[in-house]
C-alpha cells in the first residue's frame, strides 16, 4: 500500500510538472506571436507583450525604467513595441483615469484637419483665414491654415483666450508679431484658431466631430475636450486622454494612418504633418503641429503637452511611447525624462528590419 501511495504520488508530480511545463510552453508561444503591427485594428484593446519579447533589451529595459520611475512627477508610461504593449505603469491615476495632456492636444488638431481634407470637407490647407473670418487688416488677410499648422502664421501666444466671452475675436483683435509666413513662434493662441475654423467648415467643434468620426476608429470613448465660451474646443491645451489611448494615437501615425478598418488618415497627410517642416537646425524641427527629431539619421516624432505629457513615434523601431506627467514639474524633471527615454528606453529596442 505504501509502494502504491509513492508511485501515485510520484506519478502526480511527474503529470502536474508536465502540465505546467505544457502551459508555460503555450504561454511564451503566445506571447512571442508575432502580430502585424502595421494593420493592427486600433478598435480594439492593446495585445499586452513581455519585456522579454524578441528585439528587446531586457536589461537596458529595465534600467531606463528604473530611473524613470524614480523621477517623481511621473504619473504614467506606457511602451508599444511592434504592436504589443510591452510596459504600462501607473504612479498617479490607472489605466481608466483621463490625464490632462496639454497641447498633445495641438497634435490631435492637427490630424483631424488631415480627416476633413481626406474626405474633402475642406479643400486644402492653404486657404486663407479670411475666408472663415471678417479680417480688415491686409497682413492678418495673409495668414492661411497651414500657417496655422507650423506655428508661422505671427499670431502672439496668449493663453487666456478661453476665457474670453469671444476667445477667436480676442485673438484676431491682436497685432501680430511678425509677418506670416516669415519666422516660427510657438502659440497655443493660433492653434485655437483653427479650432474655430474647423468648427466653421464642420459645423461641428473639433471634440463632436472627433467623438463621431475620429476616435471610434482607434477605440476612444472615454475623452474630455475643454470647450471655449462660443463652444469651440480649446485648440491650445483642453483634451484629456487615457495613456492607452494616447498610444494609440501614436501608432495611428506608426501605421501610416490605417487600422485594420480601413485607411482613417492619408499616408500623405501622416508624411506631411511629421515632416520637418521648419528648420530649428539640422536634426530638430517642426511640422504640422508634431516636433521632430532627427536621431541616429532616423526621424523620431513626437506630441509635447506642458508640465511634460508626451507621444513619441519611432518608426525606425516600430515604437509607440507615451508619457504624462505632474503640470507642476521642473524643467530638470523634463530634461532628465527626454534624455533617459533617447539615450537609454529608446535604443533598449532593435530596430526593424527594412
Amino acid at each position: 500500500m505504501k509502494l502504491f501511495s509513492i508511485i501515485l504520488t510520484i506519478l502526480s508530480f511527474i503529470f502536474f510538472s508536465c502540465a505546467d511545463t505544457i502551459q508555460h510552453e503555450e504561454a511564451i508561444e503566445k506571447e512571442e506571436t508575432i502580430v502585424d503591427w502595421k494593420n493592427l485594428d486600433l478598435s480594439k484593446d492593446w495585445i499586452v507583450g513581455s519585456r522579454n519579447s524578441i528585439g528587446v533589451n531586457s536589461d537596458n529595459l529595465a534600467f531606463g525604467l528604473s530611473n524613470i520611475y524614480q523621477l517623481l512627477d511621473l504619473y504614467s508610461i506606457g511602451i508599444v513595441y511592434r504592436g504589443k504593449l510591452i510596459a504600462e505603469d501607473y504612479f498617479v491615476g490607472n489605466k481608466e483615469s483621463l490625464y490632462q495632456t496639454y497641447s498633445v492636444t495641438k497634435s490631435v488638431l492637427s490630424a483631424l484637419y488631415g480627416h476633413i481634407i481626406d474626405k474633402k470637407i475642406l479643400t486644402n490647407d492653404s486657404l486663407k483665414i479670411d475666408e472663415f473670418f471678417t479680417i480688415e487688416d491686409s497682413t492678418k488677410k495673409l495668414i492661411r491654415i497651414n500657417h496655422l499648422l507650423t506655428m508661422t502664421s505671427g499670431v502672439g501666444d496668449d493663453i487666456s483666450y478661453v476665457q474670453r466671452s469671444n476667445s477667436i475675436s480676442y485673438i484676431l483683435d491682436k497685432d501680430l508679431i511678425f509677418d506670416p509666413g516669415t519666422w516660427w513662434q510657438y502659440t497655443s493662441a493660433g492653434t485655437h484658431l483653427l479650432s474655430g475654423i474647423f468648427t466653421k467648415i464642420t459645423n461641428q467643434s473639433a471634440g463632436e466631430y472627433a467623438k463621431q468620426y475620429f476616435f471610434p476608429e482607434l477605440g476612444i470613448t472615454n475623452f474630455i475636450w475643454q470647450k471655449d465660451l462660443s463652444g469651440n474646443s480649446n485648440g491650445g491645451y483642453g483634451l484629456q486622454l487615457r495613456l492607452r489611448d494616447m498610444l494609440k494615437f501614436g501608432h495611428l501615425f506608426l501605421q501610416d494612418g490605417k487600422t485594420a478598418n480601413g485607411q482613417i488618415l492619408s499616408s500623405n497627410w501622416i508624411n506631411l504633418s511629421t515632416e520637418k517642416l521648419v528648420n530649428f537646425s539640422s536634426t530638430f524641427g517642426y511640422g504640422y503641429l508634431w516636433w521632430v527629431n532627427i536621431s541616429n539619421g532616423q526621424p523620431i516624432y513626437y506630441a509635447v503637452g506642458y508640465g511634460g505629457q508626451y507621444i513619441i513615434v519611432d518608426e525606425s523601431r516600430a515604437l509607440v511611447i507615451a508619457v504624462t506627467s505632474s503640470a507642476g514639474s521642473s524643467a530638470q524633471y523634463r530634461n532628465q525624462l527626454l534624455d533617459l527615454i533617447f539615450s537609454n528606453l529608446i535604443n533598449s529596442f532593435d530596430k526593424i528590419s527594412s
